[in-house]
């Protein structure tokens, strides 16, 4: 758990080479090193010095959000986190401690909008930014943010003159992008029918983009042939409920209905 949040420790901006912050940085070192052989309550000693004599040591407030979470005091995690967002809205670190901690509170709205600042303030290529994503996702509040980005792209390439075409043709690789997100988001839940469902809309957009045309196909033809086995498994199961009350009319019809399915799976 620890060595998780950890990645989020980085120095920043210079730090003035005043002696008070000079020694706010000792402390967090020192506080670092302890952090690092598991004494958080060592580590939490040294942090508190840091902001003692450095009020606006805003990294200083993370790692002491960061050891709080650790020994199981989640709400003062929550109050450091939050006052290093005070002393710097752009800290992107805490927003992401801020998303973990609110989804171990069962507080879903409040990590969906931290996890969406982490997001928006990553770089494309940027680990965070993936780390926010499959958050987002897996809170159902992906589709919303990719909306917005769909939207502010969309002002952008029209304040840039871009070509109708040009805009067309990125529209459709997001939406494209969106529905392939939702459709493995369905496929790894098990939800075969949504999943087919979501793959056909990617191969019906034909995007741009012909590595993820390949993989929608093959993840649609995947789905289907789950839907179909899945199908035949309800229809059996209906049939032998019908065994069982003597109704060999619809027993018959069910069996038929499994019969004619089986080829579907096989075929090319």
């Amino acid at each position: 758990m620890l060595s998780l949040f950890s990645l989020t420790f980085f120095w920043g901006e210079a730090v003035s080479s005043s002696p008070v912050k000079e020694q706010a940085k000792v402390y967090r070192e020192e506080g670092y090193k302890l952090q690092s052989q598991g004494n958080l309550e060592g580590a939490l000693s040294f942090y508190l010095k840091a902001i003692q004599i450095d009020p606006s040591f805003k990294e200083a407030y993370n790692d002491l959000g960061i050891v709080y979470e650790g020994l199981g005091d989640l709400d003062r995690a929550e109050a450091m986190y939050l006052k290093a967002l005070e002393i710097d809205p752009h800290y992107s670190a805490p927003y992401a401690n801020l998303g973990f901690l609110y989804e171990k509170k069962n507080q879903p709205r409040k990590a969906i909008f931290y996890w969406k600042k982490r997001y928006k303030l990553a770089e494309k290529g940027d680990y965070w930014r993936g780390k926010a994503r499959q958050h987002l996702l897996k809170l159902g509040a992906f589709e919303e943010i990719r909306r917005e980005e769909l939207e502010k792209k969309a002002a952008q390439l029209s304040q840039e003159v871009i070509s109708e075409r040009e805009q067309e043709r990125l529209r459709k690789l997001e939406e494209a992008k969106l529905h392939f997100d939702l459709g493995f988001k369905a496929l790894t839940k098990h939800s075969y029918q949504e999943a087919e469902k979501e793959f056909g809309k990617v191969l019906k957009l034909n995007p741009p983009d012909k590595d993820l045309i390949s993989k929608a196909e093959e993840y649609h033809k995947t789905a289907k042939e789950e839907a179909l086995k899945e199908n035949i498994e309800d229809r059996l199961e209906n049939s032998l409920n019908y065994l069982k009350e003597g109704d060999y009319l619809s027993l018959i019809q069910e069996l038929r209905k499994a019969i004619n399915s089986v080829p579907k799976i096989f075929r090319k």
